[in-house]
């Protein structure tokens, strides 16, 4: 329990759709978050449709979650993820991969899915079909120089990629230019047209 007192908090209003309302009564799944302890920093959207929807392979289809969120701190934002288990049970993925809800948004959560399965999958209405969490987000400042400084810390890894991608786009702006095609080598790929 001592590791609950120092939370950083964060109230955010979440107001149910009456289609979410009306999905309630018809199915019996609660539309508020499961909460399986404090410490748990995902819950999870559902799909909130009346019949269940047949995503074929390739699809990209988008879902009302039914959820209408208010972040009551300017500090924070929303964070909705894949769901693990729709990706790797099915292959459906949400096409944007990582969508952020920040204060100023004021509307229903839509979730975007596709399904990069062979086969075609079905979503059930009130399936759960994302994640949600919610992230601190520091204010950035951007301040201009004339050169950045260098860092303490050398990691090869990054600046060896870089350099890899810069030496592929090089190398092939170099074979591109300095290939020369003699009249012979023009007329065997193209012909004798005159």
């Amino acid at each position: 329990m001592n590791h609950l007192t120092n939370l950083m908090i964060c109230e955010v209003k979440i107001e149910k759709s009456s289609k979410a309302k009306e999905l309630e009564q018809k199915t019996g799944i609660d539309w508020s978050f499961e909460i399986y302890n404090h410490r748990e920093p995902y819950v999870h959207l559902r799909a909130c449709i009346s019949e269940p929807v047949i995503l074929e392979p390739n699809e990209i289809f988008p879902f009302p979650t039914g959820i209408y969120p208010q972040i009551t701190n300017p500090n924070y934002v929303l964070e909705v993820n894949s769901l693990s288990g729709l990706l790797y049970n099915y292959c459906v993925v949400m096409t944007e991969r990582v969508t952020y809800f920040p204060y100023t948004f004021r509307d229903e959560i839509w979730i975007h899915l596709e399904n990069k399965n062979t086969k075609a999958i079905t979503i059930e209405p009130g399936q759960k079909i994302a994640q949600m969490c919610i992230k601190l987000l520091p204010r950035m400042v951007i301040k201009y120089v004339d050169s950045i400084e260098e860092s303490p810390w050398k990691m090869d890894s990054g600046k060896t990629f870089i350099r890899l991608i810069k030496d592929q786009i090089r190398n092939r702006q170099s074979k591109k230019i300095s290939e020369q095609y003699s009249r012979d080598k023009i007329l065997k790929i193209y012909g004798d047209k005159k």
